[in-house]
């Protein structure tokens, strides 16, 4: 990152350094006051702060076989916001060391292949294969993928598949009566829209020449969340069963706050429409901004789901544990030293 300079570097490493404190003394605090709460609230800010680095990745591979602008100006950066992978394998630790507090399935009693699946030490496995397999993506063979688009393509496949498989083991879970073939892909449109906007943001912080192209990302990726937001919505509404119907119920009643926050992504494909959009600033406005609504989604995907929990609590352990995650991302992807 050449175009930052270490002054500028080094006060932002140290604004991390102090989010990462606060937040981990916050979170001591809430797992002493409010275990369930703050152990749920870690899986939430887990689901939202992954796009960055595993958005990053996804978009890696998907660009890497392609030639344009937008590879040009993307491509590094995700090298660089995937970096902060090995954040993905601390973040994940409390949801699954804690799973008691969280999962209702944890306390009832299955046979045969379900039983296997939902095995405390086959749940904490999975999770662990699962940032390992991304780890080991970004760490070997998105670098090599400019020269290898069929290793793209098969680690994109890889990519996919086990992100579809964590968002029902983390999130789809704690609402163990809900039933989305789609909810995967939910996530991973969360995933790819954070980490386009991480990667935008980087981008426009070295400079970028285009920044209208970038634009066009972005809305083309807000669309196609907004596309899967409103496929399953549809399903829902058309199958018109209980359980499901319960699940938007629930989050529309209960967590009107978070609703209206993730409805809010819909606002940043509109404001591409106009020519403002393409200008630096206002296009790091909805990057940074995209960013934020992530986690708002994480949140609305898992915390909405469980029953008994304090808002007031679990609204504080959201806000320590995004400050830990994004406070050790940020240490991974800003440089250490003048380039």
């Amino acid at each position: 990152m050449s175009a930052v300079s270490f002054k500028s570097a080094k006060g932002a490493r140290s604004i991390a350094w102090v989010a990462l404190t606060i937040g981990v003394v916050g979170l001591g605090i809430g797992l002493l006051l409010a275990p369930r709460d703050t152990l749920a609230a870690c899986v939430a800010s887990l689901l939202g702060l992954a796009g960055i680095p595993l958005g990053a990745l996804a978009l890696g591979l998907a660009l890497a076989p392609v030639s344009g602008s937008v590879r040009d100006q993307l491509w590094p950066w995700t090298l660089v916001a995937s970096r902060a992978m090995p954040v993905l394998a601390i973040l994940v630790l409390p949801g699954l060391l804690g799973a008691g507090f969280i999962y209702e399935w944890m306390h009832q009693y299955n046979d045969g292949f379900r039983g296997l699946w939902l095995w405390w030490p086959s749940f904490v496995v999975r999770g662990l294969l699962y940032v390992g397999l991304w780890w080991a993506l970004a760490r070997w063979l998105l670098p090599t993928t400019l020269h290898n688009p069929a290793g793209a393509g098969l680690g994109l496949i890889a990519v996919v598949l086990s992100v579809s498989l964590a968002a029902f083991d983390w999130a789809q879970s704690m609402a163990p009566h809900f039933a989305s073939s789609i909810f995967g892909l939910l996530w991973l449109g969360r995933l790819m829209l954070s980490g386009i906007a991480a990667c935008i943001l980087l981008s426009l912080i070295a400079g970028t020449s285009r920044p209208g192209v970038l634009r066009g990302l972005l809305s083309a990726a807000a669309l196609a969340w907004i596309y899967l937001h409103f496929m399953q919505y549809l399903i829902v509404w058309y199958g018109n069963l209980p359980e499901e119907v319960r699940w938007y119920e629930i989050r529309v009643r209960e967590w009107p706050l978070l609703t209206w926050l993730v409805a809010l992504q819909s606002l940043v494909f509109i404001a591409t429409w106009w020519p403002f959009s393409a200008r630096r600033v206002p296009l790091a406005v909805l990057a940074g901004g995209t960013l934020l609504l992530g986690l708002a989604e994480g949140a609305w995907l898992s915390l909405a789901s469980l029953s008994g929990l304090n808002a007031l609590a679990s609204g504080l352990a959201m806000l320590a544990a995004a400050a830990a995650g994004g406070g050790l991302i940020a240490l991974l992807v800003l440089p250490r030293r003048s380039a």
